[in-house]
């Protein structure tokens, strides 16, 4: 595997935990909004990881690509996803 292929994979990973952990804090209610004995209060921060997902397809589409722009262009969509996300997420709720 070339280095903009394990760059890709470990930037998909990296991301992936931050989006996990942020959706899972929202989506749990945070601290001061779950006086519930429900798992989830707001399950809405869930689109958090539909749109990263979105954004990580870029970087799967990168594997077939071999250009360093598209590399760049796809790490810098991956992590802009995680904010979009978390905006749609308190649009919706």
């Amino acid at each position: 595997m070339n280095k903009r292929k394990v760059i890709g994979l470990v930037n998909l990973f990296i991301s992936g935990f931050f989006v996990y952990m942020i959706s899972m804090f929202f989506a749990g209610g945070t601290i001061a909004e779950n006086y519930t004995d429900e798992t989830f209060v707001a399950p809405e921060f869930f689109w958090i990881l539909v749109i990263w997902g979105i954004g990580a397809l870029f970087v799967l589409f990168q594997f077939f690509k071999n250009s360093l722009a598209f590399l760049i262009l796809s790490l810098i969509i991956t992590w802009a996803s995680i904010p979009i996300g978390v905006k749609v997420g308190f649009a919706i709720a």
